[in-house]
């Protein structure tokens, strides 16, 4: 045989009869060794040392794969970029704030002690603005988890809301190209974060207070007050100080010592509740600050209660997620019992008893919200470039709305509002029929008196009010419900049409106790 031969043609060479008897030529049995597959036999020693080679290889390659599984993987992480501005030079001297840098200097604090890397700037021009932006945004990696807080002036203009840098020129009416020139777009910030690819994004916005520049008697710039209601961006959690055309508070009176402004105080203090996920923990913000708001008072100390309930947008994906905790499946037992949804009903008969199911229809449309699914019993087809879906009713700006679609004038028909959870409803904020200017507002229908039927059987009938605006409407008791149907009984009717519209309906509730 040729020295060069195969290790296959060298074993092939070998008598039929001696290889099925386990021989070499010569009369010799060969050895044979057993590995974890079954018997394999081998021609000689250059076969033997191949086949162990082999072996240890594979061995190897399976310690290799077993510390790779073993190693965990790179932790994510937690950057924060923390923004205040109380001077604006260029501005009068009533347009100088006093809590915006202290509120952004208390946020980082927290957040520090929460786990988070943070990058504090105050009364920061437009370029250190951007400055900090771009050192912010180059800290994350895909995957990570960021926070940006802003605290200052901010104006809406067109639609779109500004975050005001200190050094912005003092301007007057009408001259609303130079204000976006010197200030940050809000959709500006929220592609910044998603062009990194973080798991989460929180953004959140204290900057509703009155338009600060000066007007006379022409077109002022922007809204006057309070910030616009932005369209919600997938990834990211916004968090308002105010809802849509609010003023957020600095304080609640001349005596109101506090170091931070209404909505800040209130903020930091959810934050660090580890039972809280970024939806429990807005809502709470939202009810706490809305009925603190109410307890302020003027110059001489006297009752003026104050509307300031903020908003916020939840477009994250992938569970549930907590500033102060982990997941649930990571939690201390304690903690995760508390935000744990409950256990399953064995069957169905216990799960109708435990959670009535909601109220549903044929041709219903749905759309979901954060933790919350809206539904309604029809919806107007889309025309001239509008759709009228109970999106609308949650989100986009005000000059969209929810149109029901079925003849007549809108009576019986229905909008849902179903939780994940048991929860404790306080009162309803609704912005009546179609504000998107007021003579659609009055051609349209507009809801007068709304039946609101709840999960466990109580029902109220709330009666709205004949304008433009947000309304908030507060319940007698506080309800515990898995949902809400609201019934439209009464309309206000339209000088053209006979469709009736909503544009935006929110439930106020935090988490059953």
């Amino acid at each position: 045989m040729p020295r060069g031969a195969s290790v296959k043609s060298r074993v092939q060479t070998y008598p039929l009869a001696l290889r099925r008897q386990g021989k070499r030529p010569g009369g010799r049995p060969r050895r044979a060794i057993k590995l974890g597959w079954g018997k394999v036999y081998r021609a000689g020693p250059n076969v033997r040392h191949f086949i162990q080679f082999v072996w240890i290889m594979s061995l190897a390659l399976l310690a290799a794969i077993a510390g790779r599984s073993a190693t965990p993987a790179i932790a994510e992480q937690r950057i924060a970029l923390a923004i205040g501005n109380d001077l604006y030079p260029n501005l009068s001297a009533d347009r100088q704030l006093k809590k915006a840098a202290n509120d952004a200097t208390t946020v980082a604090g927290t957040l520090r002690s929460l786990g988070f890397e943070v990058i504090v700037g105050t009364d920061l021009g437009r370029q250190a603005m951007i400055d900090k932006l771009a050192e912010f945004t180059a800290r994350l990696q895909p995957g990570d988890t960021a926070a940006l807080f802003f605290a200052g002036h901010g104006v809406a203009i067109g639609g779109v809301n500004y975050m005001i840098p200190s050094d912005v020129p003092a301007v007057t009416e009408g001259a609303e190209a130079r204000v976006r020139g010197a200030s940050l777009a809000e959709p500006d910030l929220i592609a910044e974060l998603q062009a990194r690819s973080v798991r989460v994004a929180l953004l959140v916005i204290d900057a509703c207070r009155d338009n600060p520049f000066p007007r006379a008697a022409g077109r002022s710039i922007g809204n006057t007050r309070g910030l616009a209601d932005a369209k919600p961006a997938r990834g990211i959690f916004t968090l308002y100080s105010a809802g849509i055309g609010q003023t957020a508070l600095d304080r609640l009176g001349g005596n109101d010592t506090a170091h931070n402004s209404v909505f800040t105080r209130i903020f930091v203090e959810q934050m660090k509740r580890p039972e809280l996920h970024l939806g429990d923990l807005a809502v709470e913000v939202r009810e706490r600050v809305a009925e603190l708001a109410l307890k302020a008072t003027d110059e001489r100390g006297q009752p003026a209660p104050h509307e300031q309930t903020p908003a916020y947008y939840d477009q994250t994906l992938g569970g549930r997620i907590y500033l102060a905790g982990s997941s649930t499946a990571t939690r201390p037992p304690e903690l995760a019992a508390i935000s744990a949804p409950p256990p399953a009903a064995p069957n169905a008969a216990e799960r109708t008893a435990l959670r009535p199911q909601r109220p549903s229809a044929p041709g219903e449309s749905c759309a979901r919200n954060g933790s919350e699914t809206y539904c309604v019993s029809s919806v107007l087809k889309p025309q001239f470039g509008n759709s009228y879906g109970p999106e609308n009713l949650f989100s986009g700006p005000a000059s969209s709305a929810w149109v029901e679609g079925r003849q007549g004038n809108g009576v019986g028909e229905w909008i849902t509002v179903e939780f994940e959870g048991l929860r404790t409803v306080r009162s309803i904020v609704v912005r009546n029929g179609y504000q998107k200017s007021d003579d659609v507002f009055g051609k349209n229908n507009r809801v007068r008196h709304l039946r609101a039927v709840f999960s466990q059987g109580e029902s109220h009938t709330l009666t709205l009010q004949d304008r433009t605006g947000s309304e908030t409407l507060t319940l007698p008791q506080p309800v515990r419900a898995y949902w809400v149907k609201f019934i439209i009984d009464d309309v206000w009717a339209g000088n053209k049409y006979t469709d009736t519209a909503m544009t935006k309906l929110v439930v106020n509730s935090e988490p059953a106790r």
